[in-house]
């Protein structure tokens, strides 16, 4: 297959169990991944990110949580190399250093516009923009900006064959944007952290996945194992 070739990709993370589960998610796509704090939303998308490169897929990652040393040696105690394809340029880590609470509006709004035109520019290069995460640059901003930016995203996932890969806060959006914003997405990954008989289990709803194998709605139970990463529970592991 053609490094080049995304329309015909279904995208699989490489954990037998939770391809099983999801089922693979085509591509091209524009990919929302949703969820409260250390519910996953980062490790899931490492998983994914270990996928497209995988498919030959030359990925771009804009992280808030670092460079591209910090980012590889994280990923490495969750048993997913990413080394070698950092060191042969087939993933490029740029820090986003969107974090901080102190933009005002009109800079978060610039940044998005920024964000946009790196992807136009960088298309040729990349196949795959991964972005973790969004959520301090949609604090305080209106609906019309937010839903411009995933329009665009969409527009250039449909003209120039680009996948999207976004992690959120689950407070970053309101529900009726929420809502909307699925709507212009692919698919939509919710994680959840819940108390079940006393343990703290993250769970991952499968809420949208357009042209999908398998029906969406099912619900993951699992955990973040070091070295292994994304370890899927059996429902004989969940006490009820």
């Amino acid at each position: 297959m053609k490094a080049d070739d995304s329309s015909k990709v279904v995208l699989r993370t490489y954990n037998e169990e939770l391809d099983r589960r999801l089922g693979g998610i085509p591509l091209p796509s524009v990919t929302l991944i949703e969820g409260p704090n250390d519910s996953g939303k980062s490790v899931l998308l490492y998983h994914l990110i270990r996928g497209c490169l995988k498919l030959g897929l030359r990925t771009c990652l804009l992280s808030s949580e670092g460079g591209g040393k910090v980012i590889v040696e994280s990923v490495e105690n969750l048993g997913l190399d990413l080394k070698r394809s950092f060191l042969m340029g087939e993933l490029v880590v740029v820090q986003l250093g969107a974090e901080h609470g102190d933009l005002v509006e009109e800079e978060k709004r610039w940044i998005l516009h920024s964000l946009l035109d790196y992807f136009n520019r960088k298309k040729e290069k990349f196949k795959v923009f991964a972005i973790d995460s969004l959520t301090a640059l949609t604090i305080g901003l209106i609906d019309t900006d937010l839903l411009e930016f995933f329009s665009r995203l969409r527009e250039m996932r449909e003209r120039d064959h680009l996948s999207f890969f976004v992690t959120v806060h689950t407070y970053s959006f309101t529900q009726e944007l929420l809502i909307r914003i699925r709507a212009m997405a692919d698919t939509h990954l919710s994680l959840s952290i819940r108390e079940v008989s006393g343990q703290l289990l993250k769970t991952l709803q499968v809420l949208k996945i357009r042209g999908a194998s398998k029906s969406t709605g099912d619900v993951i139970t699992f955990e973040v194992e070091p070295g292994f990463g994304i370890k899927v529970l059996p429902y004989t592991q969940v006490k009820v």
